[in-house]
Formats: C-alpha cells, structure tokens, sequence
C-alpha cells in the first residue's frame, strides 16, 4: 500500500512539473475580414504540445493575422 501511494505522489509532483507558467491559448484576428482563429496548447502540455502551439501562431501571422488575446 505504501508503495502505491508512493508511486502516485512520485507520479503527480512528476507530472506537475511539465505544466509551464506560459499561456496556453492564443487568439489571432484578421482586421481586413474580422475572421479569428485560435490556437491551443494540447491537454498533455509537453514541449512538443507547446513548439506544435507556436508554430500555429507563426503559421496564422504569416497569413497576415494578428495576435488580439493570449492566455
């Protein structure tokens, strides 16, 4: 029993260390049509979830769209 426990505290101080203090969902806008997008960072908050979420954002300000909120 103790080792399960063990293993679950291991597990969450573990997990929670991969959350980042970044934001983790971005509103891009288009000030010629008013057309918004949204970019997000995935529920597993890795870094690749965070370099997939930055490259949306670069992706939609090369189409022209800028950024109107993050958080």
């Amino acid at each position: 029993m103790r080792i399960v426990l063990l293993l679950i505290v291991v597990g969450m101080t573990t997990g929670c260390t991969a959350f980042k203090n970044e934001h983790s969902r971005t509103v891009l806008l288009d000030r010629k049509t008013g057309e918004t997008r949204d970019c997000t960072v995935a529920i597993s908050r890795t870094n690749a979830a965070y370099e997939k979420y930055e490259e949306c954002i670069r992706t939609y300000e090369q189409e022209g769209y800028v950024i109107w909120s993050q958080y």
